[in-house]
């Protein structure tokens, strides 16, 4: 085992990483592993590479290091190398760094220093507090007394010694992609984990766009699984749209009035995050909710069919419910799916100015992520009169990593 590598983390939003009740009162690592692992699947798969699906039922589509191929490998006196070698064959690269049946993921991940804060919303219609509750709250749909982590706080990396150059160089990839265009955790959606990063001097000098450099290289040069049965998803690379916005605290007088805050009251007060993100992504009083204006003023089409999604319900998550009172009707459980576009938490970065970071991907079959920037861009105007101060499409970045191979 190598020294420990120390990153790093100020939450700007709070960390959400879900305990055994869907609460998140501590930091779970194997919420941050799930994340990053996450993040890093969208990462391979952008650059073409095969990533297999370990909670699938179909054992095809997971990967297991080939044990009898390696001893096989062995008793024919072959090397350690060439025998791991043939090993690796059935690992795809994703499971190769972080894990896979027979072959142990090649870093341990520890959370220490996790300082906490009252969980709280703002939103600007009262209805939309019930929901906050029923996500929120756990068994028991309050949410008053529930912590999140936000604060200074570190995460400890231990290599376990093979490979561990490329492992330490694609972690700092992978943390570097997700503090600077997405976000750490789960629920991202709602603007959970927006951080700061700071790395340790050994993996500084790694960018986003090098580290897919080495990525690119390290998926030509074989040696890992390369096919397999196909998961269809939009989480590549190649759909990824990531958007920065200045916001004046004027644009978002309703969020700051005292009316807006929902749970602990230790967090009336709070001005450095405002968490408003199911009323800028979903539906707020006024012009806010962009799922709403696709709906109203774009023209998209949501399902009232339990067991059909609409492509309003696949850019930006089905309804759960709807319909007159006793006689609701509710999407299938197995329909139920995350929105693909997602809101950062509005937070403060100087004395009068939020940052909002809206990122997400474009399911190829509905829409190029070129028009989901665009979309993107003119809710933002519409609602907040604004423009992106900084705009990434994840395959501008595929090309600056392809060029840097030249």
């Amino acid at each position: 085992m190598n020294e420990p590598l120390t990153i790093k983390l100020r939450t700007v939003t709070p960390l959400w990483t879900g305990g055994a009740d869907g609460t998140s009162d501590r930091l779970h690592a194997t919420g941050i592993m799930g994340s990053l692992r996450w993040w890093y699947e969208a990462l391979v798969r952008g650059l073409g590479g095969y990533v297999s699906d370990p909670t699938a039922d179909n054992p095809e589509a997971r990967s297991e290091f080939n044990t009898k191929a390696y001893e096989e490998t062995k008793r024919a006196g072959k090397s350690d190398e060439e025998a791991l070698r043939e090993g690796l064959k059935t690992v795809c690269p994703v499971s190769y760094l972080f894990g896979a049946a027979g072959w142990a993921r090649l870093f341990q991940l520890r959370v220490i220093d996790v300082p906490t804060t009252p969980l709280h919303f703002r939103t600007t219609v009262k209805m939309n507090q019930g929901w906050l509750s029923r996500v929120f709250g756990g068994e028991s749909q309050n949410i008053n007394n529930l912590k999140v982590p936000y604060g200074e706080l570190r995460c400890q990396v231990v290599l376990r010694g093979h490979d561990s150059e490329f492992v330490r160089d694609q972690l700092a990839l992978v943390f570097r992609f997700a503090a600077e265009y997405g976000g750490l955790g789960a629920r991202l959606q709602h603007g959970f984990g927006q951080i700061a990063l700071t790395l340790p001097p050994a993996m500084q000098s790694v960018t986003v766009v090098n580290g897919l450099t080495e990525l690119a290289g390290r998926l030509r040069s074989g040696g890992l699984r390369a096919d397999g049965p196909v998961v269809e998803t939009p989480f590549d690379l190649r759909n990824f749209v990531s958007l920065i916005y200045d916001v004046s605290d004027r644009s978002l007088n309703a969020f700051l009035a005292d009316r807006a805050h929902f749970g602990s009251d230790q967090k009336r007060g709070e001005i450095n995050y405002l968490p408003c993100v199911f009323d800028l992504r979903y539906k707020g009083s006024g012009s806010f909710g962009m799922r709403r204006w696709l709906k109203e003023q774009k023209g998209w089409l949501e399902s009232d069919d339990p067991k059909k999604l609409g492509p309003l319900d696949e850019l930006m998550g089905p309804r759960s419910q709807w319909g007159p009172k006793g006689h609701e009707q509710s999407i299938d459980d197995d329909l139920r799916t995350a929105s693909r576009v997602c809101f950062g938490m509005p937070y403060l970065v100087d004395g009068n100015k939020y940052r909002l970071r809206v990122f997400g991907f474009a399911p190829p079959h509905l829409l190029a992520p070129e028009d989901l920037e665009a979309l993107c861009n003119e809710y933002i105007q519409s609602i907040f009169n604004v423009q992106p101060v900084k705009s990434v499409l994840g395959k501008t970045l595929l090309a600056e990593a392809e060029g840097g191979r030249q």
